[in-house]
C-alpha cells in the first residue's frame, strides 16, 4: 500500500466533506453553536421561571385563625426569604375541595382541639408543592418553639437535652476528583454522540453519496488499488468523527465553565483552587480513547452505508446503528456498573466506563489495556470486513434492493422463498409485537397470555407467507424426517443441552445478581399446578409456534443462497434475543444452533419441534416432580463454579462433544440428507 496515493485519497475525501453543507453544520455549527446556545438559553429560562414563581404570593386557605406563635413564625419566614421564596398569605375559606381545584388557593391549612394539623394541596397545581414547602417550614420552627417552651418550663438546658451529641461531614474528595466523578457520568454519552453525529454524514457521503452521484466507479479506473482507496476514504471519516467528538467536549466544558463562572460559584465550587494538572493524564487517555472508538465507528458506519444504493436508503440504514451504540452509551450513568474484565471487552460499554473511571481517578492500568487491545481488535476486524466489502462489485455496484416488506410476489414463479429482508423485517415486527403485546397478556392473563403469545408468533410467518406468496412446504420444510433423522436429533439435543446447562451455570457465576430474575421467570412459566395445562403452554405450543417462526420461516429466509453457518448463527442469535434475558442469550444460541443445524440436515422442521419438546418438555417435569427419577438425572449436570470439580466438567464437555459428534455422523450417513436447495 503506497502511504502517498493514500494521502492524495485522504486529501480528496475530506474536501469533499467539507463542501457539504450537512456536514459542515453537523461537525462545526452544532457544536459550536447550538450547544452554547441551548445550555445557556435553558439556564436563564428556568432562572426567569424560578424567580417569576418566587415572587408570587402563596395563598393558603384556613378555617381559623392562627395560633399567635404559628403567626410570628410564619411572618418571620416571610420577612427572611422575600427574596427567595413566595411569602405565604392565609385567608378563610370554607369548600377548601373547591377553592384548591379551582386555584383560588395553593394550599389549606387544618388544625383540630389537639393541634394535629392537616395540609391540603393539589400537586397539578404549580404553586401547590411550593407552599407545601414553605408551610412544612414553618410548621417545623413552631413545633421547634413549642419543645423548648415545654423544656424551659421544666427547668431543662434546651440545647443539651435536644442536642446531647454534635456531629459534621467532612468530604475527603478533592475538586478536581469531584469534576471528574461528574464528567465521568456525562461525558461518555456526549462523546459517543458526537462520535456518531462525526463519522455518520461523511461516511454516507463518501459510500452512498459516491454512488449516487456516478463517482465511485470512476475512482475504480485510477491506477490505485481498493485498499489504498479504501484506507483513504476511512480515514477521512475517522478525522471527521474525531474532530467533531472533540469539538463538543470543549463547547460543552466551556459553556459549563461560563455558566458557573457567570453566576458568581467559582469560589463556592472551589474552581479557583482547582488543580488542572492533575486531569492531564485522564484527558490523554480520553483522547486516545475515543480515536480508536472513532475508528470503530467509522469502520462500522461504512460497511453500513456501502450497502446503501443512495443518500435516503443510508439513512435509513443508518437508523439501527445509532440506537445500537447510544443505548450501551448510557451505561456510565448507572452507578453500580463499574469496568472489569468482561465489561472491558464489550464494544461502547468498554469505552464509556473507561472514560468514566479514568476521569474518576479509579483507573487500572491493566483494564485500560484490555480496552486499548479490544479495540484495537475491533478496529482491525472492521477494517477487513470494509475491505472485504470493497472488492465485492455485487455490493458496490450492485442493484441493492431495498427490503422488499409488504410487495407481493405475484410476478415470480411458484416455489419463491423469502429473502433476508423478508426475514429481517419479520422478526422486527415479531419482537415488537411480543414486547408490546405479548408482555402485557402475559401479565394479565399468565399462562393464557402465553398461549395467545404463542399464537401471535405463529400466526405472524404464516400471514406474511401466504401474503408474499411462498412455496410453503420449502419455506417451512414440512417434510416426513427419517428415523435416523429423529434418533440423531435427540442425541443432538442431549448433547448441546449439556453444554446449555454448564454455560448457564457459567453465566450465574459471573452474574449471580441474575439469579433472582430467573427464579422469576421460572415461577411466571410454571405458574399453574396442573401439569398438563404447562406441559402443552410450556412445551408442545412453543415446540410448534417457535419452531415455524425461527427455523421455518427465518432460518430459510437467512439461508439463501449465502452461508449456511451464517443463516445458523444468525437465527440462533436472534432467537436467543427474543427471550428478552441477558443471562440466557448465550445457552439459547446454543441450544437455537443445534436446532437449525438439525433442520438444515435433515430438511425437517419435525426434527427441531422435537427437540424443541423435549427441552421444555424436561423443564416442566422437572418443576412438577423434584424428587423424579429426571430431577435426580438433571442434577448431575450442576456444577459449582465457585468451587469447581475439573474432573465433572471436562468429562460433560467431552459427553457432549462425543454426542454432537455421533448425531454429525448419523445425519450425514442418512440416506436421504435435508439440504434443500434455496
Amino acid at each position: 500500500m503506497r502511504t502517498k496515493i493514500v494521502k492524495y485519497i485522504l486529501k480528496k475525501e475530506l474536501l469533499d466533506i467539507l463542501r457539504d453543507k450537512k456536514t459542515i453544520f453537523m461537525m462545526i455549527i452544532l457544536p459550536l453553536i447550538l450547544y452554547p446556545v441551548l445550555l445557556i438559553g435553558m439556564t436563564q429560562v428556568m432562572s426567569m421561571s424560578m424567580n417569576s414563581m418566587n415572587q408570587q404570593e402563596l395563598t393558603v386557605g384556613i378555617s381559623k385563625e392562627l395560633d399567635g406563635d404559628l403567626s410570628k413564625v410564619v411572618d418571620e419566614l416571610n420577612n427572611e426569604n422575600s427574596h427567595n421564596d413566595g411569602e405565604l398569605n392565609f385567608v378563610s375559606v370554607e369548600d377548601y375541595e373547591k377553592s384548591l381545584e379551582e386555584s383560588r388557593i395553593d394550599a389549606y391549612l387544618s388544625v383540630d382541639d389537639n393541634k394535629n394539623y392537616k395540609i391540603y394541596i393539589n400537586s397539578s397545581q404549580n404553586n401547590s408543592n411550593t407552599a407545601l414547602s414553605k408551610i412544612e417550614k414553618a410548621l417545623d420552627k413552631y413545633k421547634e418553639l413549642k419543645v423548648e417552651e415545654k423544656l424551659s418550663e421544666e427547668g431543662l438546658d434546651v440545647k443539651s437535652t435536644l442536642e446531647p451529641i454534635s456531629y459534621e461531614s467532612v468530604d475527603l474528595a478533592k475538586n478536581e476528583e469531584l469534576a471528574g466523578s461528574f464528567l465521568g457520568q456525562l461525558l461518555p454519552f456526549i462523546l459517543v454522540m458526537g462520535v456518531l453525529l462525526g463519522a455518520i454524514y461523511p461516511a454516507i457521503d463518501v459510500m452512498a453519496g459516491e454512488k449516487e452521484r456516478g463517482t465511485l466507479e470512476t475512482l475504480f479506473t485510477l491506477p490505485i488499488s481498493n485498499l489504498e482507496l479504501v484506507m483513504g476514504k476511512y480515514l477521512a471519516v475517522s478525522f471527521s468523527a474525531i474532530v467533531t467528538a472533540v469539538l463538543n467536549v470543549f463547547s460543552i466544558l466551556l459553556t459549563m465553565v461560563f455558566l458557573v463562572t457567570s453566576s458568581g460559584l467559582s469560589g463556592e465550587l472551589g474552581i479557583d483552587s482547582f488543580k488542572f494538572k492533575s486531569l492531564v493524564l485522564p484527558i490523554i487517555i480520553t483522547i486516545v480513547c475515543i480515536g480508536l472508538f472513532a475508528m470503530v465507528v467509522s469502520a462500522v458506519v461504512m460497511c453500513v452505508c456501502s450497502l446503501a444504493k443512495n443518500f435516503k436508503d443510508a439513512q435509513n440504514y443508518i437508523t439501527p446503528v445509532m440506537l445500537l451504540v447510544m443505548i450501551p452509551s448510557y451505561v456510565s450513568m448507572i452507578p453500580t456498573i463499574e469496568l472489569d474484565t468482561f465489561t472491558a471487552t464489550i464494544p461502547v460499554v468498554n469505552i464509556s466506563l473507561l472514560i468514566k473511571s479514568v476521569l474518576s481517578f479509579k483507573s487500572d492500568l491493566s483494564l485500560i489495556a484490555l480496552v486499548l487491545v479490544s479495540n484495537l481488535a475491533f478496529v482491525f476486524l472492521s477494517v477487513l470486513l470494509l475491505s472485504k466489502m470493497f472488492n465485492s462489485e455485487d455490493i458496490l455496484f450492485g442493484n441493492n434492493k431495498s427490503f422488499s416488506f409488504l410487495e407481493k410476489r405475484s410476478n415470480i414463479k411458484k416455489g419463491t422463498i423469502p429473502g433476508i429482508s423478508d426475514g429481517v423485517v419479520l422478526y422486527g415486527v415479531g419482537l415488537l409485537l411480543f414486547i408490546y403485546i405479548g408482555s402485557l397478556v402475559q401479565m394479565k392473563f399468565g399462562m393464557t397470555g402465553l398461549g395467545i403469545t404463542q399464537i401471535m408468533i405463529i400466526g405472524l410467518p404464516l400471514i406474511f407467507a401466504h401474503y408474499i406468496k411462498t412455496d410453503f412446504k420449502k419455506t417451512f420444510s414440512l417434510n416426513i424426517p427419517e428415523i435416523s433423522h429423529l434418533i440423531s436429533g435427540v442425541i443432538l439435543w442431549i448433547g448441546a443441552y449439556i453444554l446449555v446447562m454448564l454455560t448457564t451455570q457459567i453465566m450465574l457465576y459471573i452474574f449471580p445478581q441474575n439469579m433472582e430474575a430467573l427464579e422469576g421467570l421460572s415461577k411466571a412459566l410454571f405458574g399453574e399446578d396442573n401439569f398438563l395445562v404447562n406441559l402443552f403452554v410450556v412445551a408442545i405450543m412453543p415446540a410448534i409456534c417457535e419452531e415455524i417462526f425461527f427455523r421455518g420461516f427465518l432460518f430459510t429466509s437467512f439461508r439463501g443462497k449465502k452461508s449456511v453457518k451464517g443463516a445458523i448463527l444468525g437465527s440462533a442469535i436472534l432467537f436467543a434475543f427474543m427471550h428478552i434475558e441477558f443471562i440466557k442469550i448465550l445457552p439459547i444460541t446454543i441450544l437455537g444452533s443445534a436446532l437449525a443445524y438439525s433442520v438444515y440436515k435433515s430438511g425437517s422442521i419435525y426434527v427441531s419441534m422435537l427437540i424443541h419438546f423435549l427441552n421444555n418438555g424436561l423443564a416442566v417435569v422437572v418443576s412438577h416432580y423434584p424428587n423424579g427419577k429426571l430431577a435426580a438425572l438433571y442434577s448431575l449436570l450442576e456444577v459449582d463454579f465457585g468451587n469447581p470439580n475439573w474432573i465433572k466438567i471436562i468429562g460433560l464437555i467431552v459427553i457432549s462433544v462425543l454426542l454432537i459428534g455421533i448425531s454429525a455422523l448419523i445425519f450425514n450417513g442418512s440416506k436421504k440428507k435435508g439440504k434443500v436447495e434455496a
